[in-house]
């Protein structure tokens, strides 16, 4: 029988990098080895994916040479539906976030323009190069054009696939210790077993020890063994990476310089202006419709 896949199918600028090292931390201490893939062209183009150990994954080789490496957790965050076709003949579950893409292109500008690493990126240098030579409603524009390709694989997701259950960023970051309960839920890697004897849970706390250690020291990968995730486990690893933690200030205050801007949806009202609502429209025709947001302001968007 072949061995389960769990994956995370993320997307730039939609908390990708805080729900990766939450799934990191807890891969590690669960025993599961978790291997990020990344395709250094996002959200501008397509090129062959990366996990830091090959540069040239092609989509359609992506079940075969994660079985190859015997990975447990893979997260795909620069993710299209290539990815899926890819993982045809690997069982596999996983879960898919995608947030407002009006909030996309606003994130994204700020982050092309002022924090997001350019080495090894020349594309993402030179498009900073612009962002930092015009206005800010200009630059929103040239956004739009550059992060085209990204929104174009969030509206031409497929959507309705049995194994992979299907999120908006918006309400994770509102209910995060519920959320990612849900969502371990759905993968099959939480363990409902309830409260443990004093020696049990002794016992798994030093398994849990042991296990980060064997991936900080490759010679003691023989003392790895997977173990299940425990609530206490995966909930204390999002509080571990909490926004006001991560940002060392409260949600809503805003630093444009950093990684973390804002930790707030709906941001794009206070920046969007006419212009940029219809040249949104005209670029991607019934996008925000067909992800469930709206363009009325008095409209809270579905979270279920």
């Amino acid at each position: 029988m072949k061995r389960m896949l769990y994956v995370y199918f993320g997307h730039h600028k939609c908390a990708s990098t805080w729900i990766h090292e939450i799934i990191g931390q807890v891969c590690r201490e669960a025993g599961l080895q978790k291997r990020l893939l990344v395709d250094p062209l996002t959200p501008h183009a397509h090129g062959p994916l990366t996990d830091y150990r090959r540069w040239d994954i092609q989509r359609e080789e992506l079940g075969a040479y994660l079985t190859r490496a015997q990975v447990d957790f893979a997260c795909c965050i620069t993710a299209d539906r290539a990815h899926v076709e890819g993982l045809a003949d690997v069982p596999f579950r996983g879960f898919h976030v995608i947030r407002d893409p009006r909030d996309i292109i606003v994130s994204a500008y700020f982050s092309h323009r002022n924090s997001h690493p350019t080495e090894g990126l020349p594309h993402l240098a030179e498009h900073r190069r612009r962002l930092q030579a015009v206005s800010k409603e200009e630059g929103l524009l040239l956004e739009m054009d550059f992060s085209a390709q990204e929104l174009r694989d969030i509206g031409e997701w497929p959507y309705g696939h049995p194994d992979i259950r299907e999120l908006k960023m918006e309400e994770l970051i509102a209910r995060p210790y519920d959320g990612f309960l849900q969502i371990f839920e759905f993968l099959g890697l939480m363990d409902w077993e309830g409260d443990y004897p004093a020696r049990r849970r002794v016992a798994n706390f030093v398994r849990r020890m042991l296990n980060r250690l064997s991936f900080r020291h490759p010679l003691l990968r023989r003392l790895r063994r997977p173990i299940p995730i425990t609530g206490e486990m995966l909930l204390g690893r999002v509080w571990d990476h909490r926004f006001e933690k991560k940002a060392r200030r409260r949600k809503g205050e805003e630093d444009p310089r950093s990684h973390y801007r804002k930790g707030q949806p709906g941001d794009w009202r206070n920046h969007f202006t006419e212009e940029h609502v219809a040249a949104f429209k005209e670029k991607f025709p019934g996008l925000v419709e067909k992800l469930g947001y709206s363009w009325d302001s008095s409209i809270v968007p579905s979270l279920t």
